[in-house]
Order: C-alpha cells, then structure tokens, then sequence
C-alpha cells in the first residue's frame, strides 16, 4: 500500500511538470541563474575570471576553440551590453543570452550559454562573438541593415501560466525549425506564425517591409522555406538547445554547412556557428532572433 501511494504521488508530479522533471530537482532558480549571467559579464567586463565562482573543471570556449580563462573576450570587453535578450533553463541549470557587447569600442554580436552546477558554480562558458573586423563590409543583398537599440518587444514578454509550451515542446519546435531548412527544404512541418519575422545580425531576413522588390527577405518564414532556397545548407549539426517556458523561448547553438557543391553562386565549402532563438507563441514560431559568422568548413563546437 505504501509503495502504491509513493507510485501515485511521483506521477502526479510529473503530471504537474510535463517537462518530465519534478520541481525538486531544480537546484538554481531563475533568479539565480540571472544573478550568474549578471555575475559572469561583470567578471567579463572587469577582466577578472576570479570574480566568477566556477569549478576547477571549467570549461571555456569562444568561436568553438577552447580558451583559458581571463583569455579572449576577457581581455576586451569594454561595457555591459545594452541589447540583450535572456533565456532561462532552471531544469537545466543553464542560461543564455544573444545580444551585443562592446569590444574596445566594437559594438559587436554575440551569443552566451552558460551552465551552473548545483547552484554554485558554473562548469560551462560557450560565447559566439561575432567580430566587426572579421565581418568587413556587408554586400547589398537588397535587406535595410538597421542597428536595433532594443530586442524586439515580444521576446521578453512572458507567457501566461496557461498557454505555456513545455521545455521539451520548446526544444522541438526549435529544431523542427533546423529539419525544415537542411533535410525537408520546406515549411510545411514548421509551426510557424504567419507574421514570424526573422533578425541575423541586425538584418530583418524575414518578412522585412522595407526590402527590396521581389527581395526574399519580403517574404514570410514559411513562404521563404517553401521556395526550397536551403538546398544550400547541407547540413545543420551540434544542435544543442536550451528553453525557457515562462517566456516561451527556444535558445539553439550550432553550426550551418554548405558544401559548395548545391549552388553555382556558393560554389565554395563554408560553415556558420550560430546562436538562435525563437519566441513560441501559442505553440508556433513568431520571431526569431540570431547571430552568426562564417567559420571553416566543418569546424567543430569544442562541445
């Protein structure tokens, strides 16, 4: 009889939790995991890692390559961002952030995954930075580049109690995103809004009012899938997500390949490391928010 009544009262909190963790296992809420994002770009902008409590395993990357601590971004970032939006994961112990930074007078892109373990320390530092001067001039592919001061007004917003998608929804939805693109090279298996818009690096890539005529960037998310366009990215790998019910955000970190051998205008193999997030809405994709830069063909994540 005990154990009957132990059984019954594990599946009624998973059944509360359809994240399919119990509420006890969450050992960094999201207050605290806030705190160490707030704590970490403190230590990030005073160059001192020692300010930062972590384990002695640490683990640091920036662009996929392994760094030491105080190497790197430590040594630049001038300013705490502005731009910013968060992504919290209190069952995953992990939070996220995509905005810009100020890199000695570089207001530049980036991405940030950090993990924190047991409420104490963080075991993982991943950051995407995505440098002006390795950018150089963007061409004119017909996309206004308009230098946002704040993140779009939904991104922040949360979701009523009600209407929330769980993490692993989330997480789905995300990558059902990323299928779409490198293996379907359609939208039909994408939740996506009819008024999803789309922000890399400052560009509005989807459905942008002020692109040029006949511009793809005019287009809608769907309709852009649709037309098969990704056939140029072969391969989308190392998809690693992070989620945050309350907001309703799905946070990824990856890479995008093109072999070269699709598209004679991309006749030459390249890769872009990617953070993205996507704002869930009533379970479909509303906005999407990313940064990216190219990297060598097939270069891994140092994850």
């Amino acid at each position: 009889m005990k154990r009957l009544q132990l059984t019954i009262f594990v599946l009624s909190v998973l059944c509360l939790n359809p994240t399919g963790y119990a509420a006890g296992n969450i050992e960094c809420d999201r207050e605290c995991l806030a705190a160490f994002m707030t704590t970490y770009l403190e230590a990030l902008v005073a160059h001192d890692a020692s300010k930062l409590p972590v384990t002695k395993n640490v683990k640091y990357t920036e662009n996929g390559v392994r760094l030491n601590l105080n190497d790197g971004l430590w040594q630049t970032a001038s300013a705490l961002p502005t731009y910013r939006v968060d992504v919290i994961d209190e069952q995953a112990g992990q939070v996220g952030l995509i905005g810009r930074i100020d890199e000695n007078g570089n207001n530049n892109f980036f991405a940030l995954r950090l993990k924190v373990e047991k409420g104490k320390q963080v075991s993982e530092i991943e950051n995407l930075v995505v440098r002006n001067i390795m950018a150089g001039g963007m061409p004119d592919i017909g996309i206004p580049i308009i230098v946002h001061e704040e993140p779009h007004p939904l991104m922040m917003q949360e979701i009523p109690e009600g209407k929330r998608s769980s993490r692993a929804e989330l997480i789905r939805i995300g990558d059902s995103y990323f299928t779409g693109l490198d293996t379907e090279n359609h939208g039909k298996n994408v939740p996506f809004d009819p008024a999803c818009q789309r922000r890399e690096n400052a560009m509005v890539t989807a459905n942008n009012p002020d692109a040029a005529e006949g511009a793809i960037a005019g287009m809608g998310c769907k309709a852009q899938f649709d037309t098969g366009f990704s056939v140029i990215v072969t391969d989308i790998r190392e998809r690693r997500f992070i989620a945050d019910p309350v907001t309703g955000l799905s946070f990824a970190m990856g890479y995008f390949d093109h072999d070269g051998a699709v598209n004679a205008s991309l006749s030459q193999p390249y890769s872009f490391i990617i953070g993205e997030i996507f704002k869930v809405v009533d379970g479909k994709i509303r906005q999407i928010e990313a940064v990216l830069m190219i990297v060598p063909y097939g270069m891994e994540s140092g994850w």
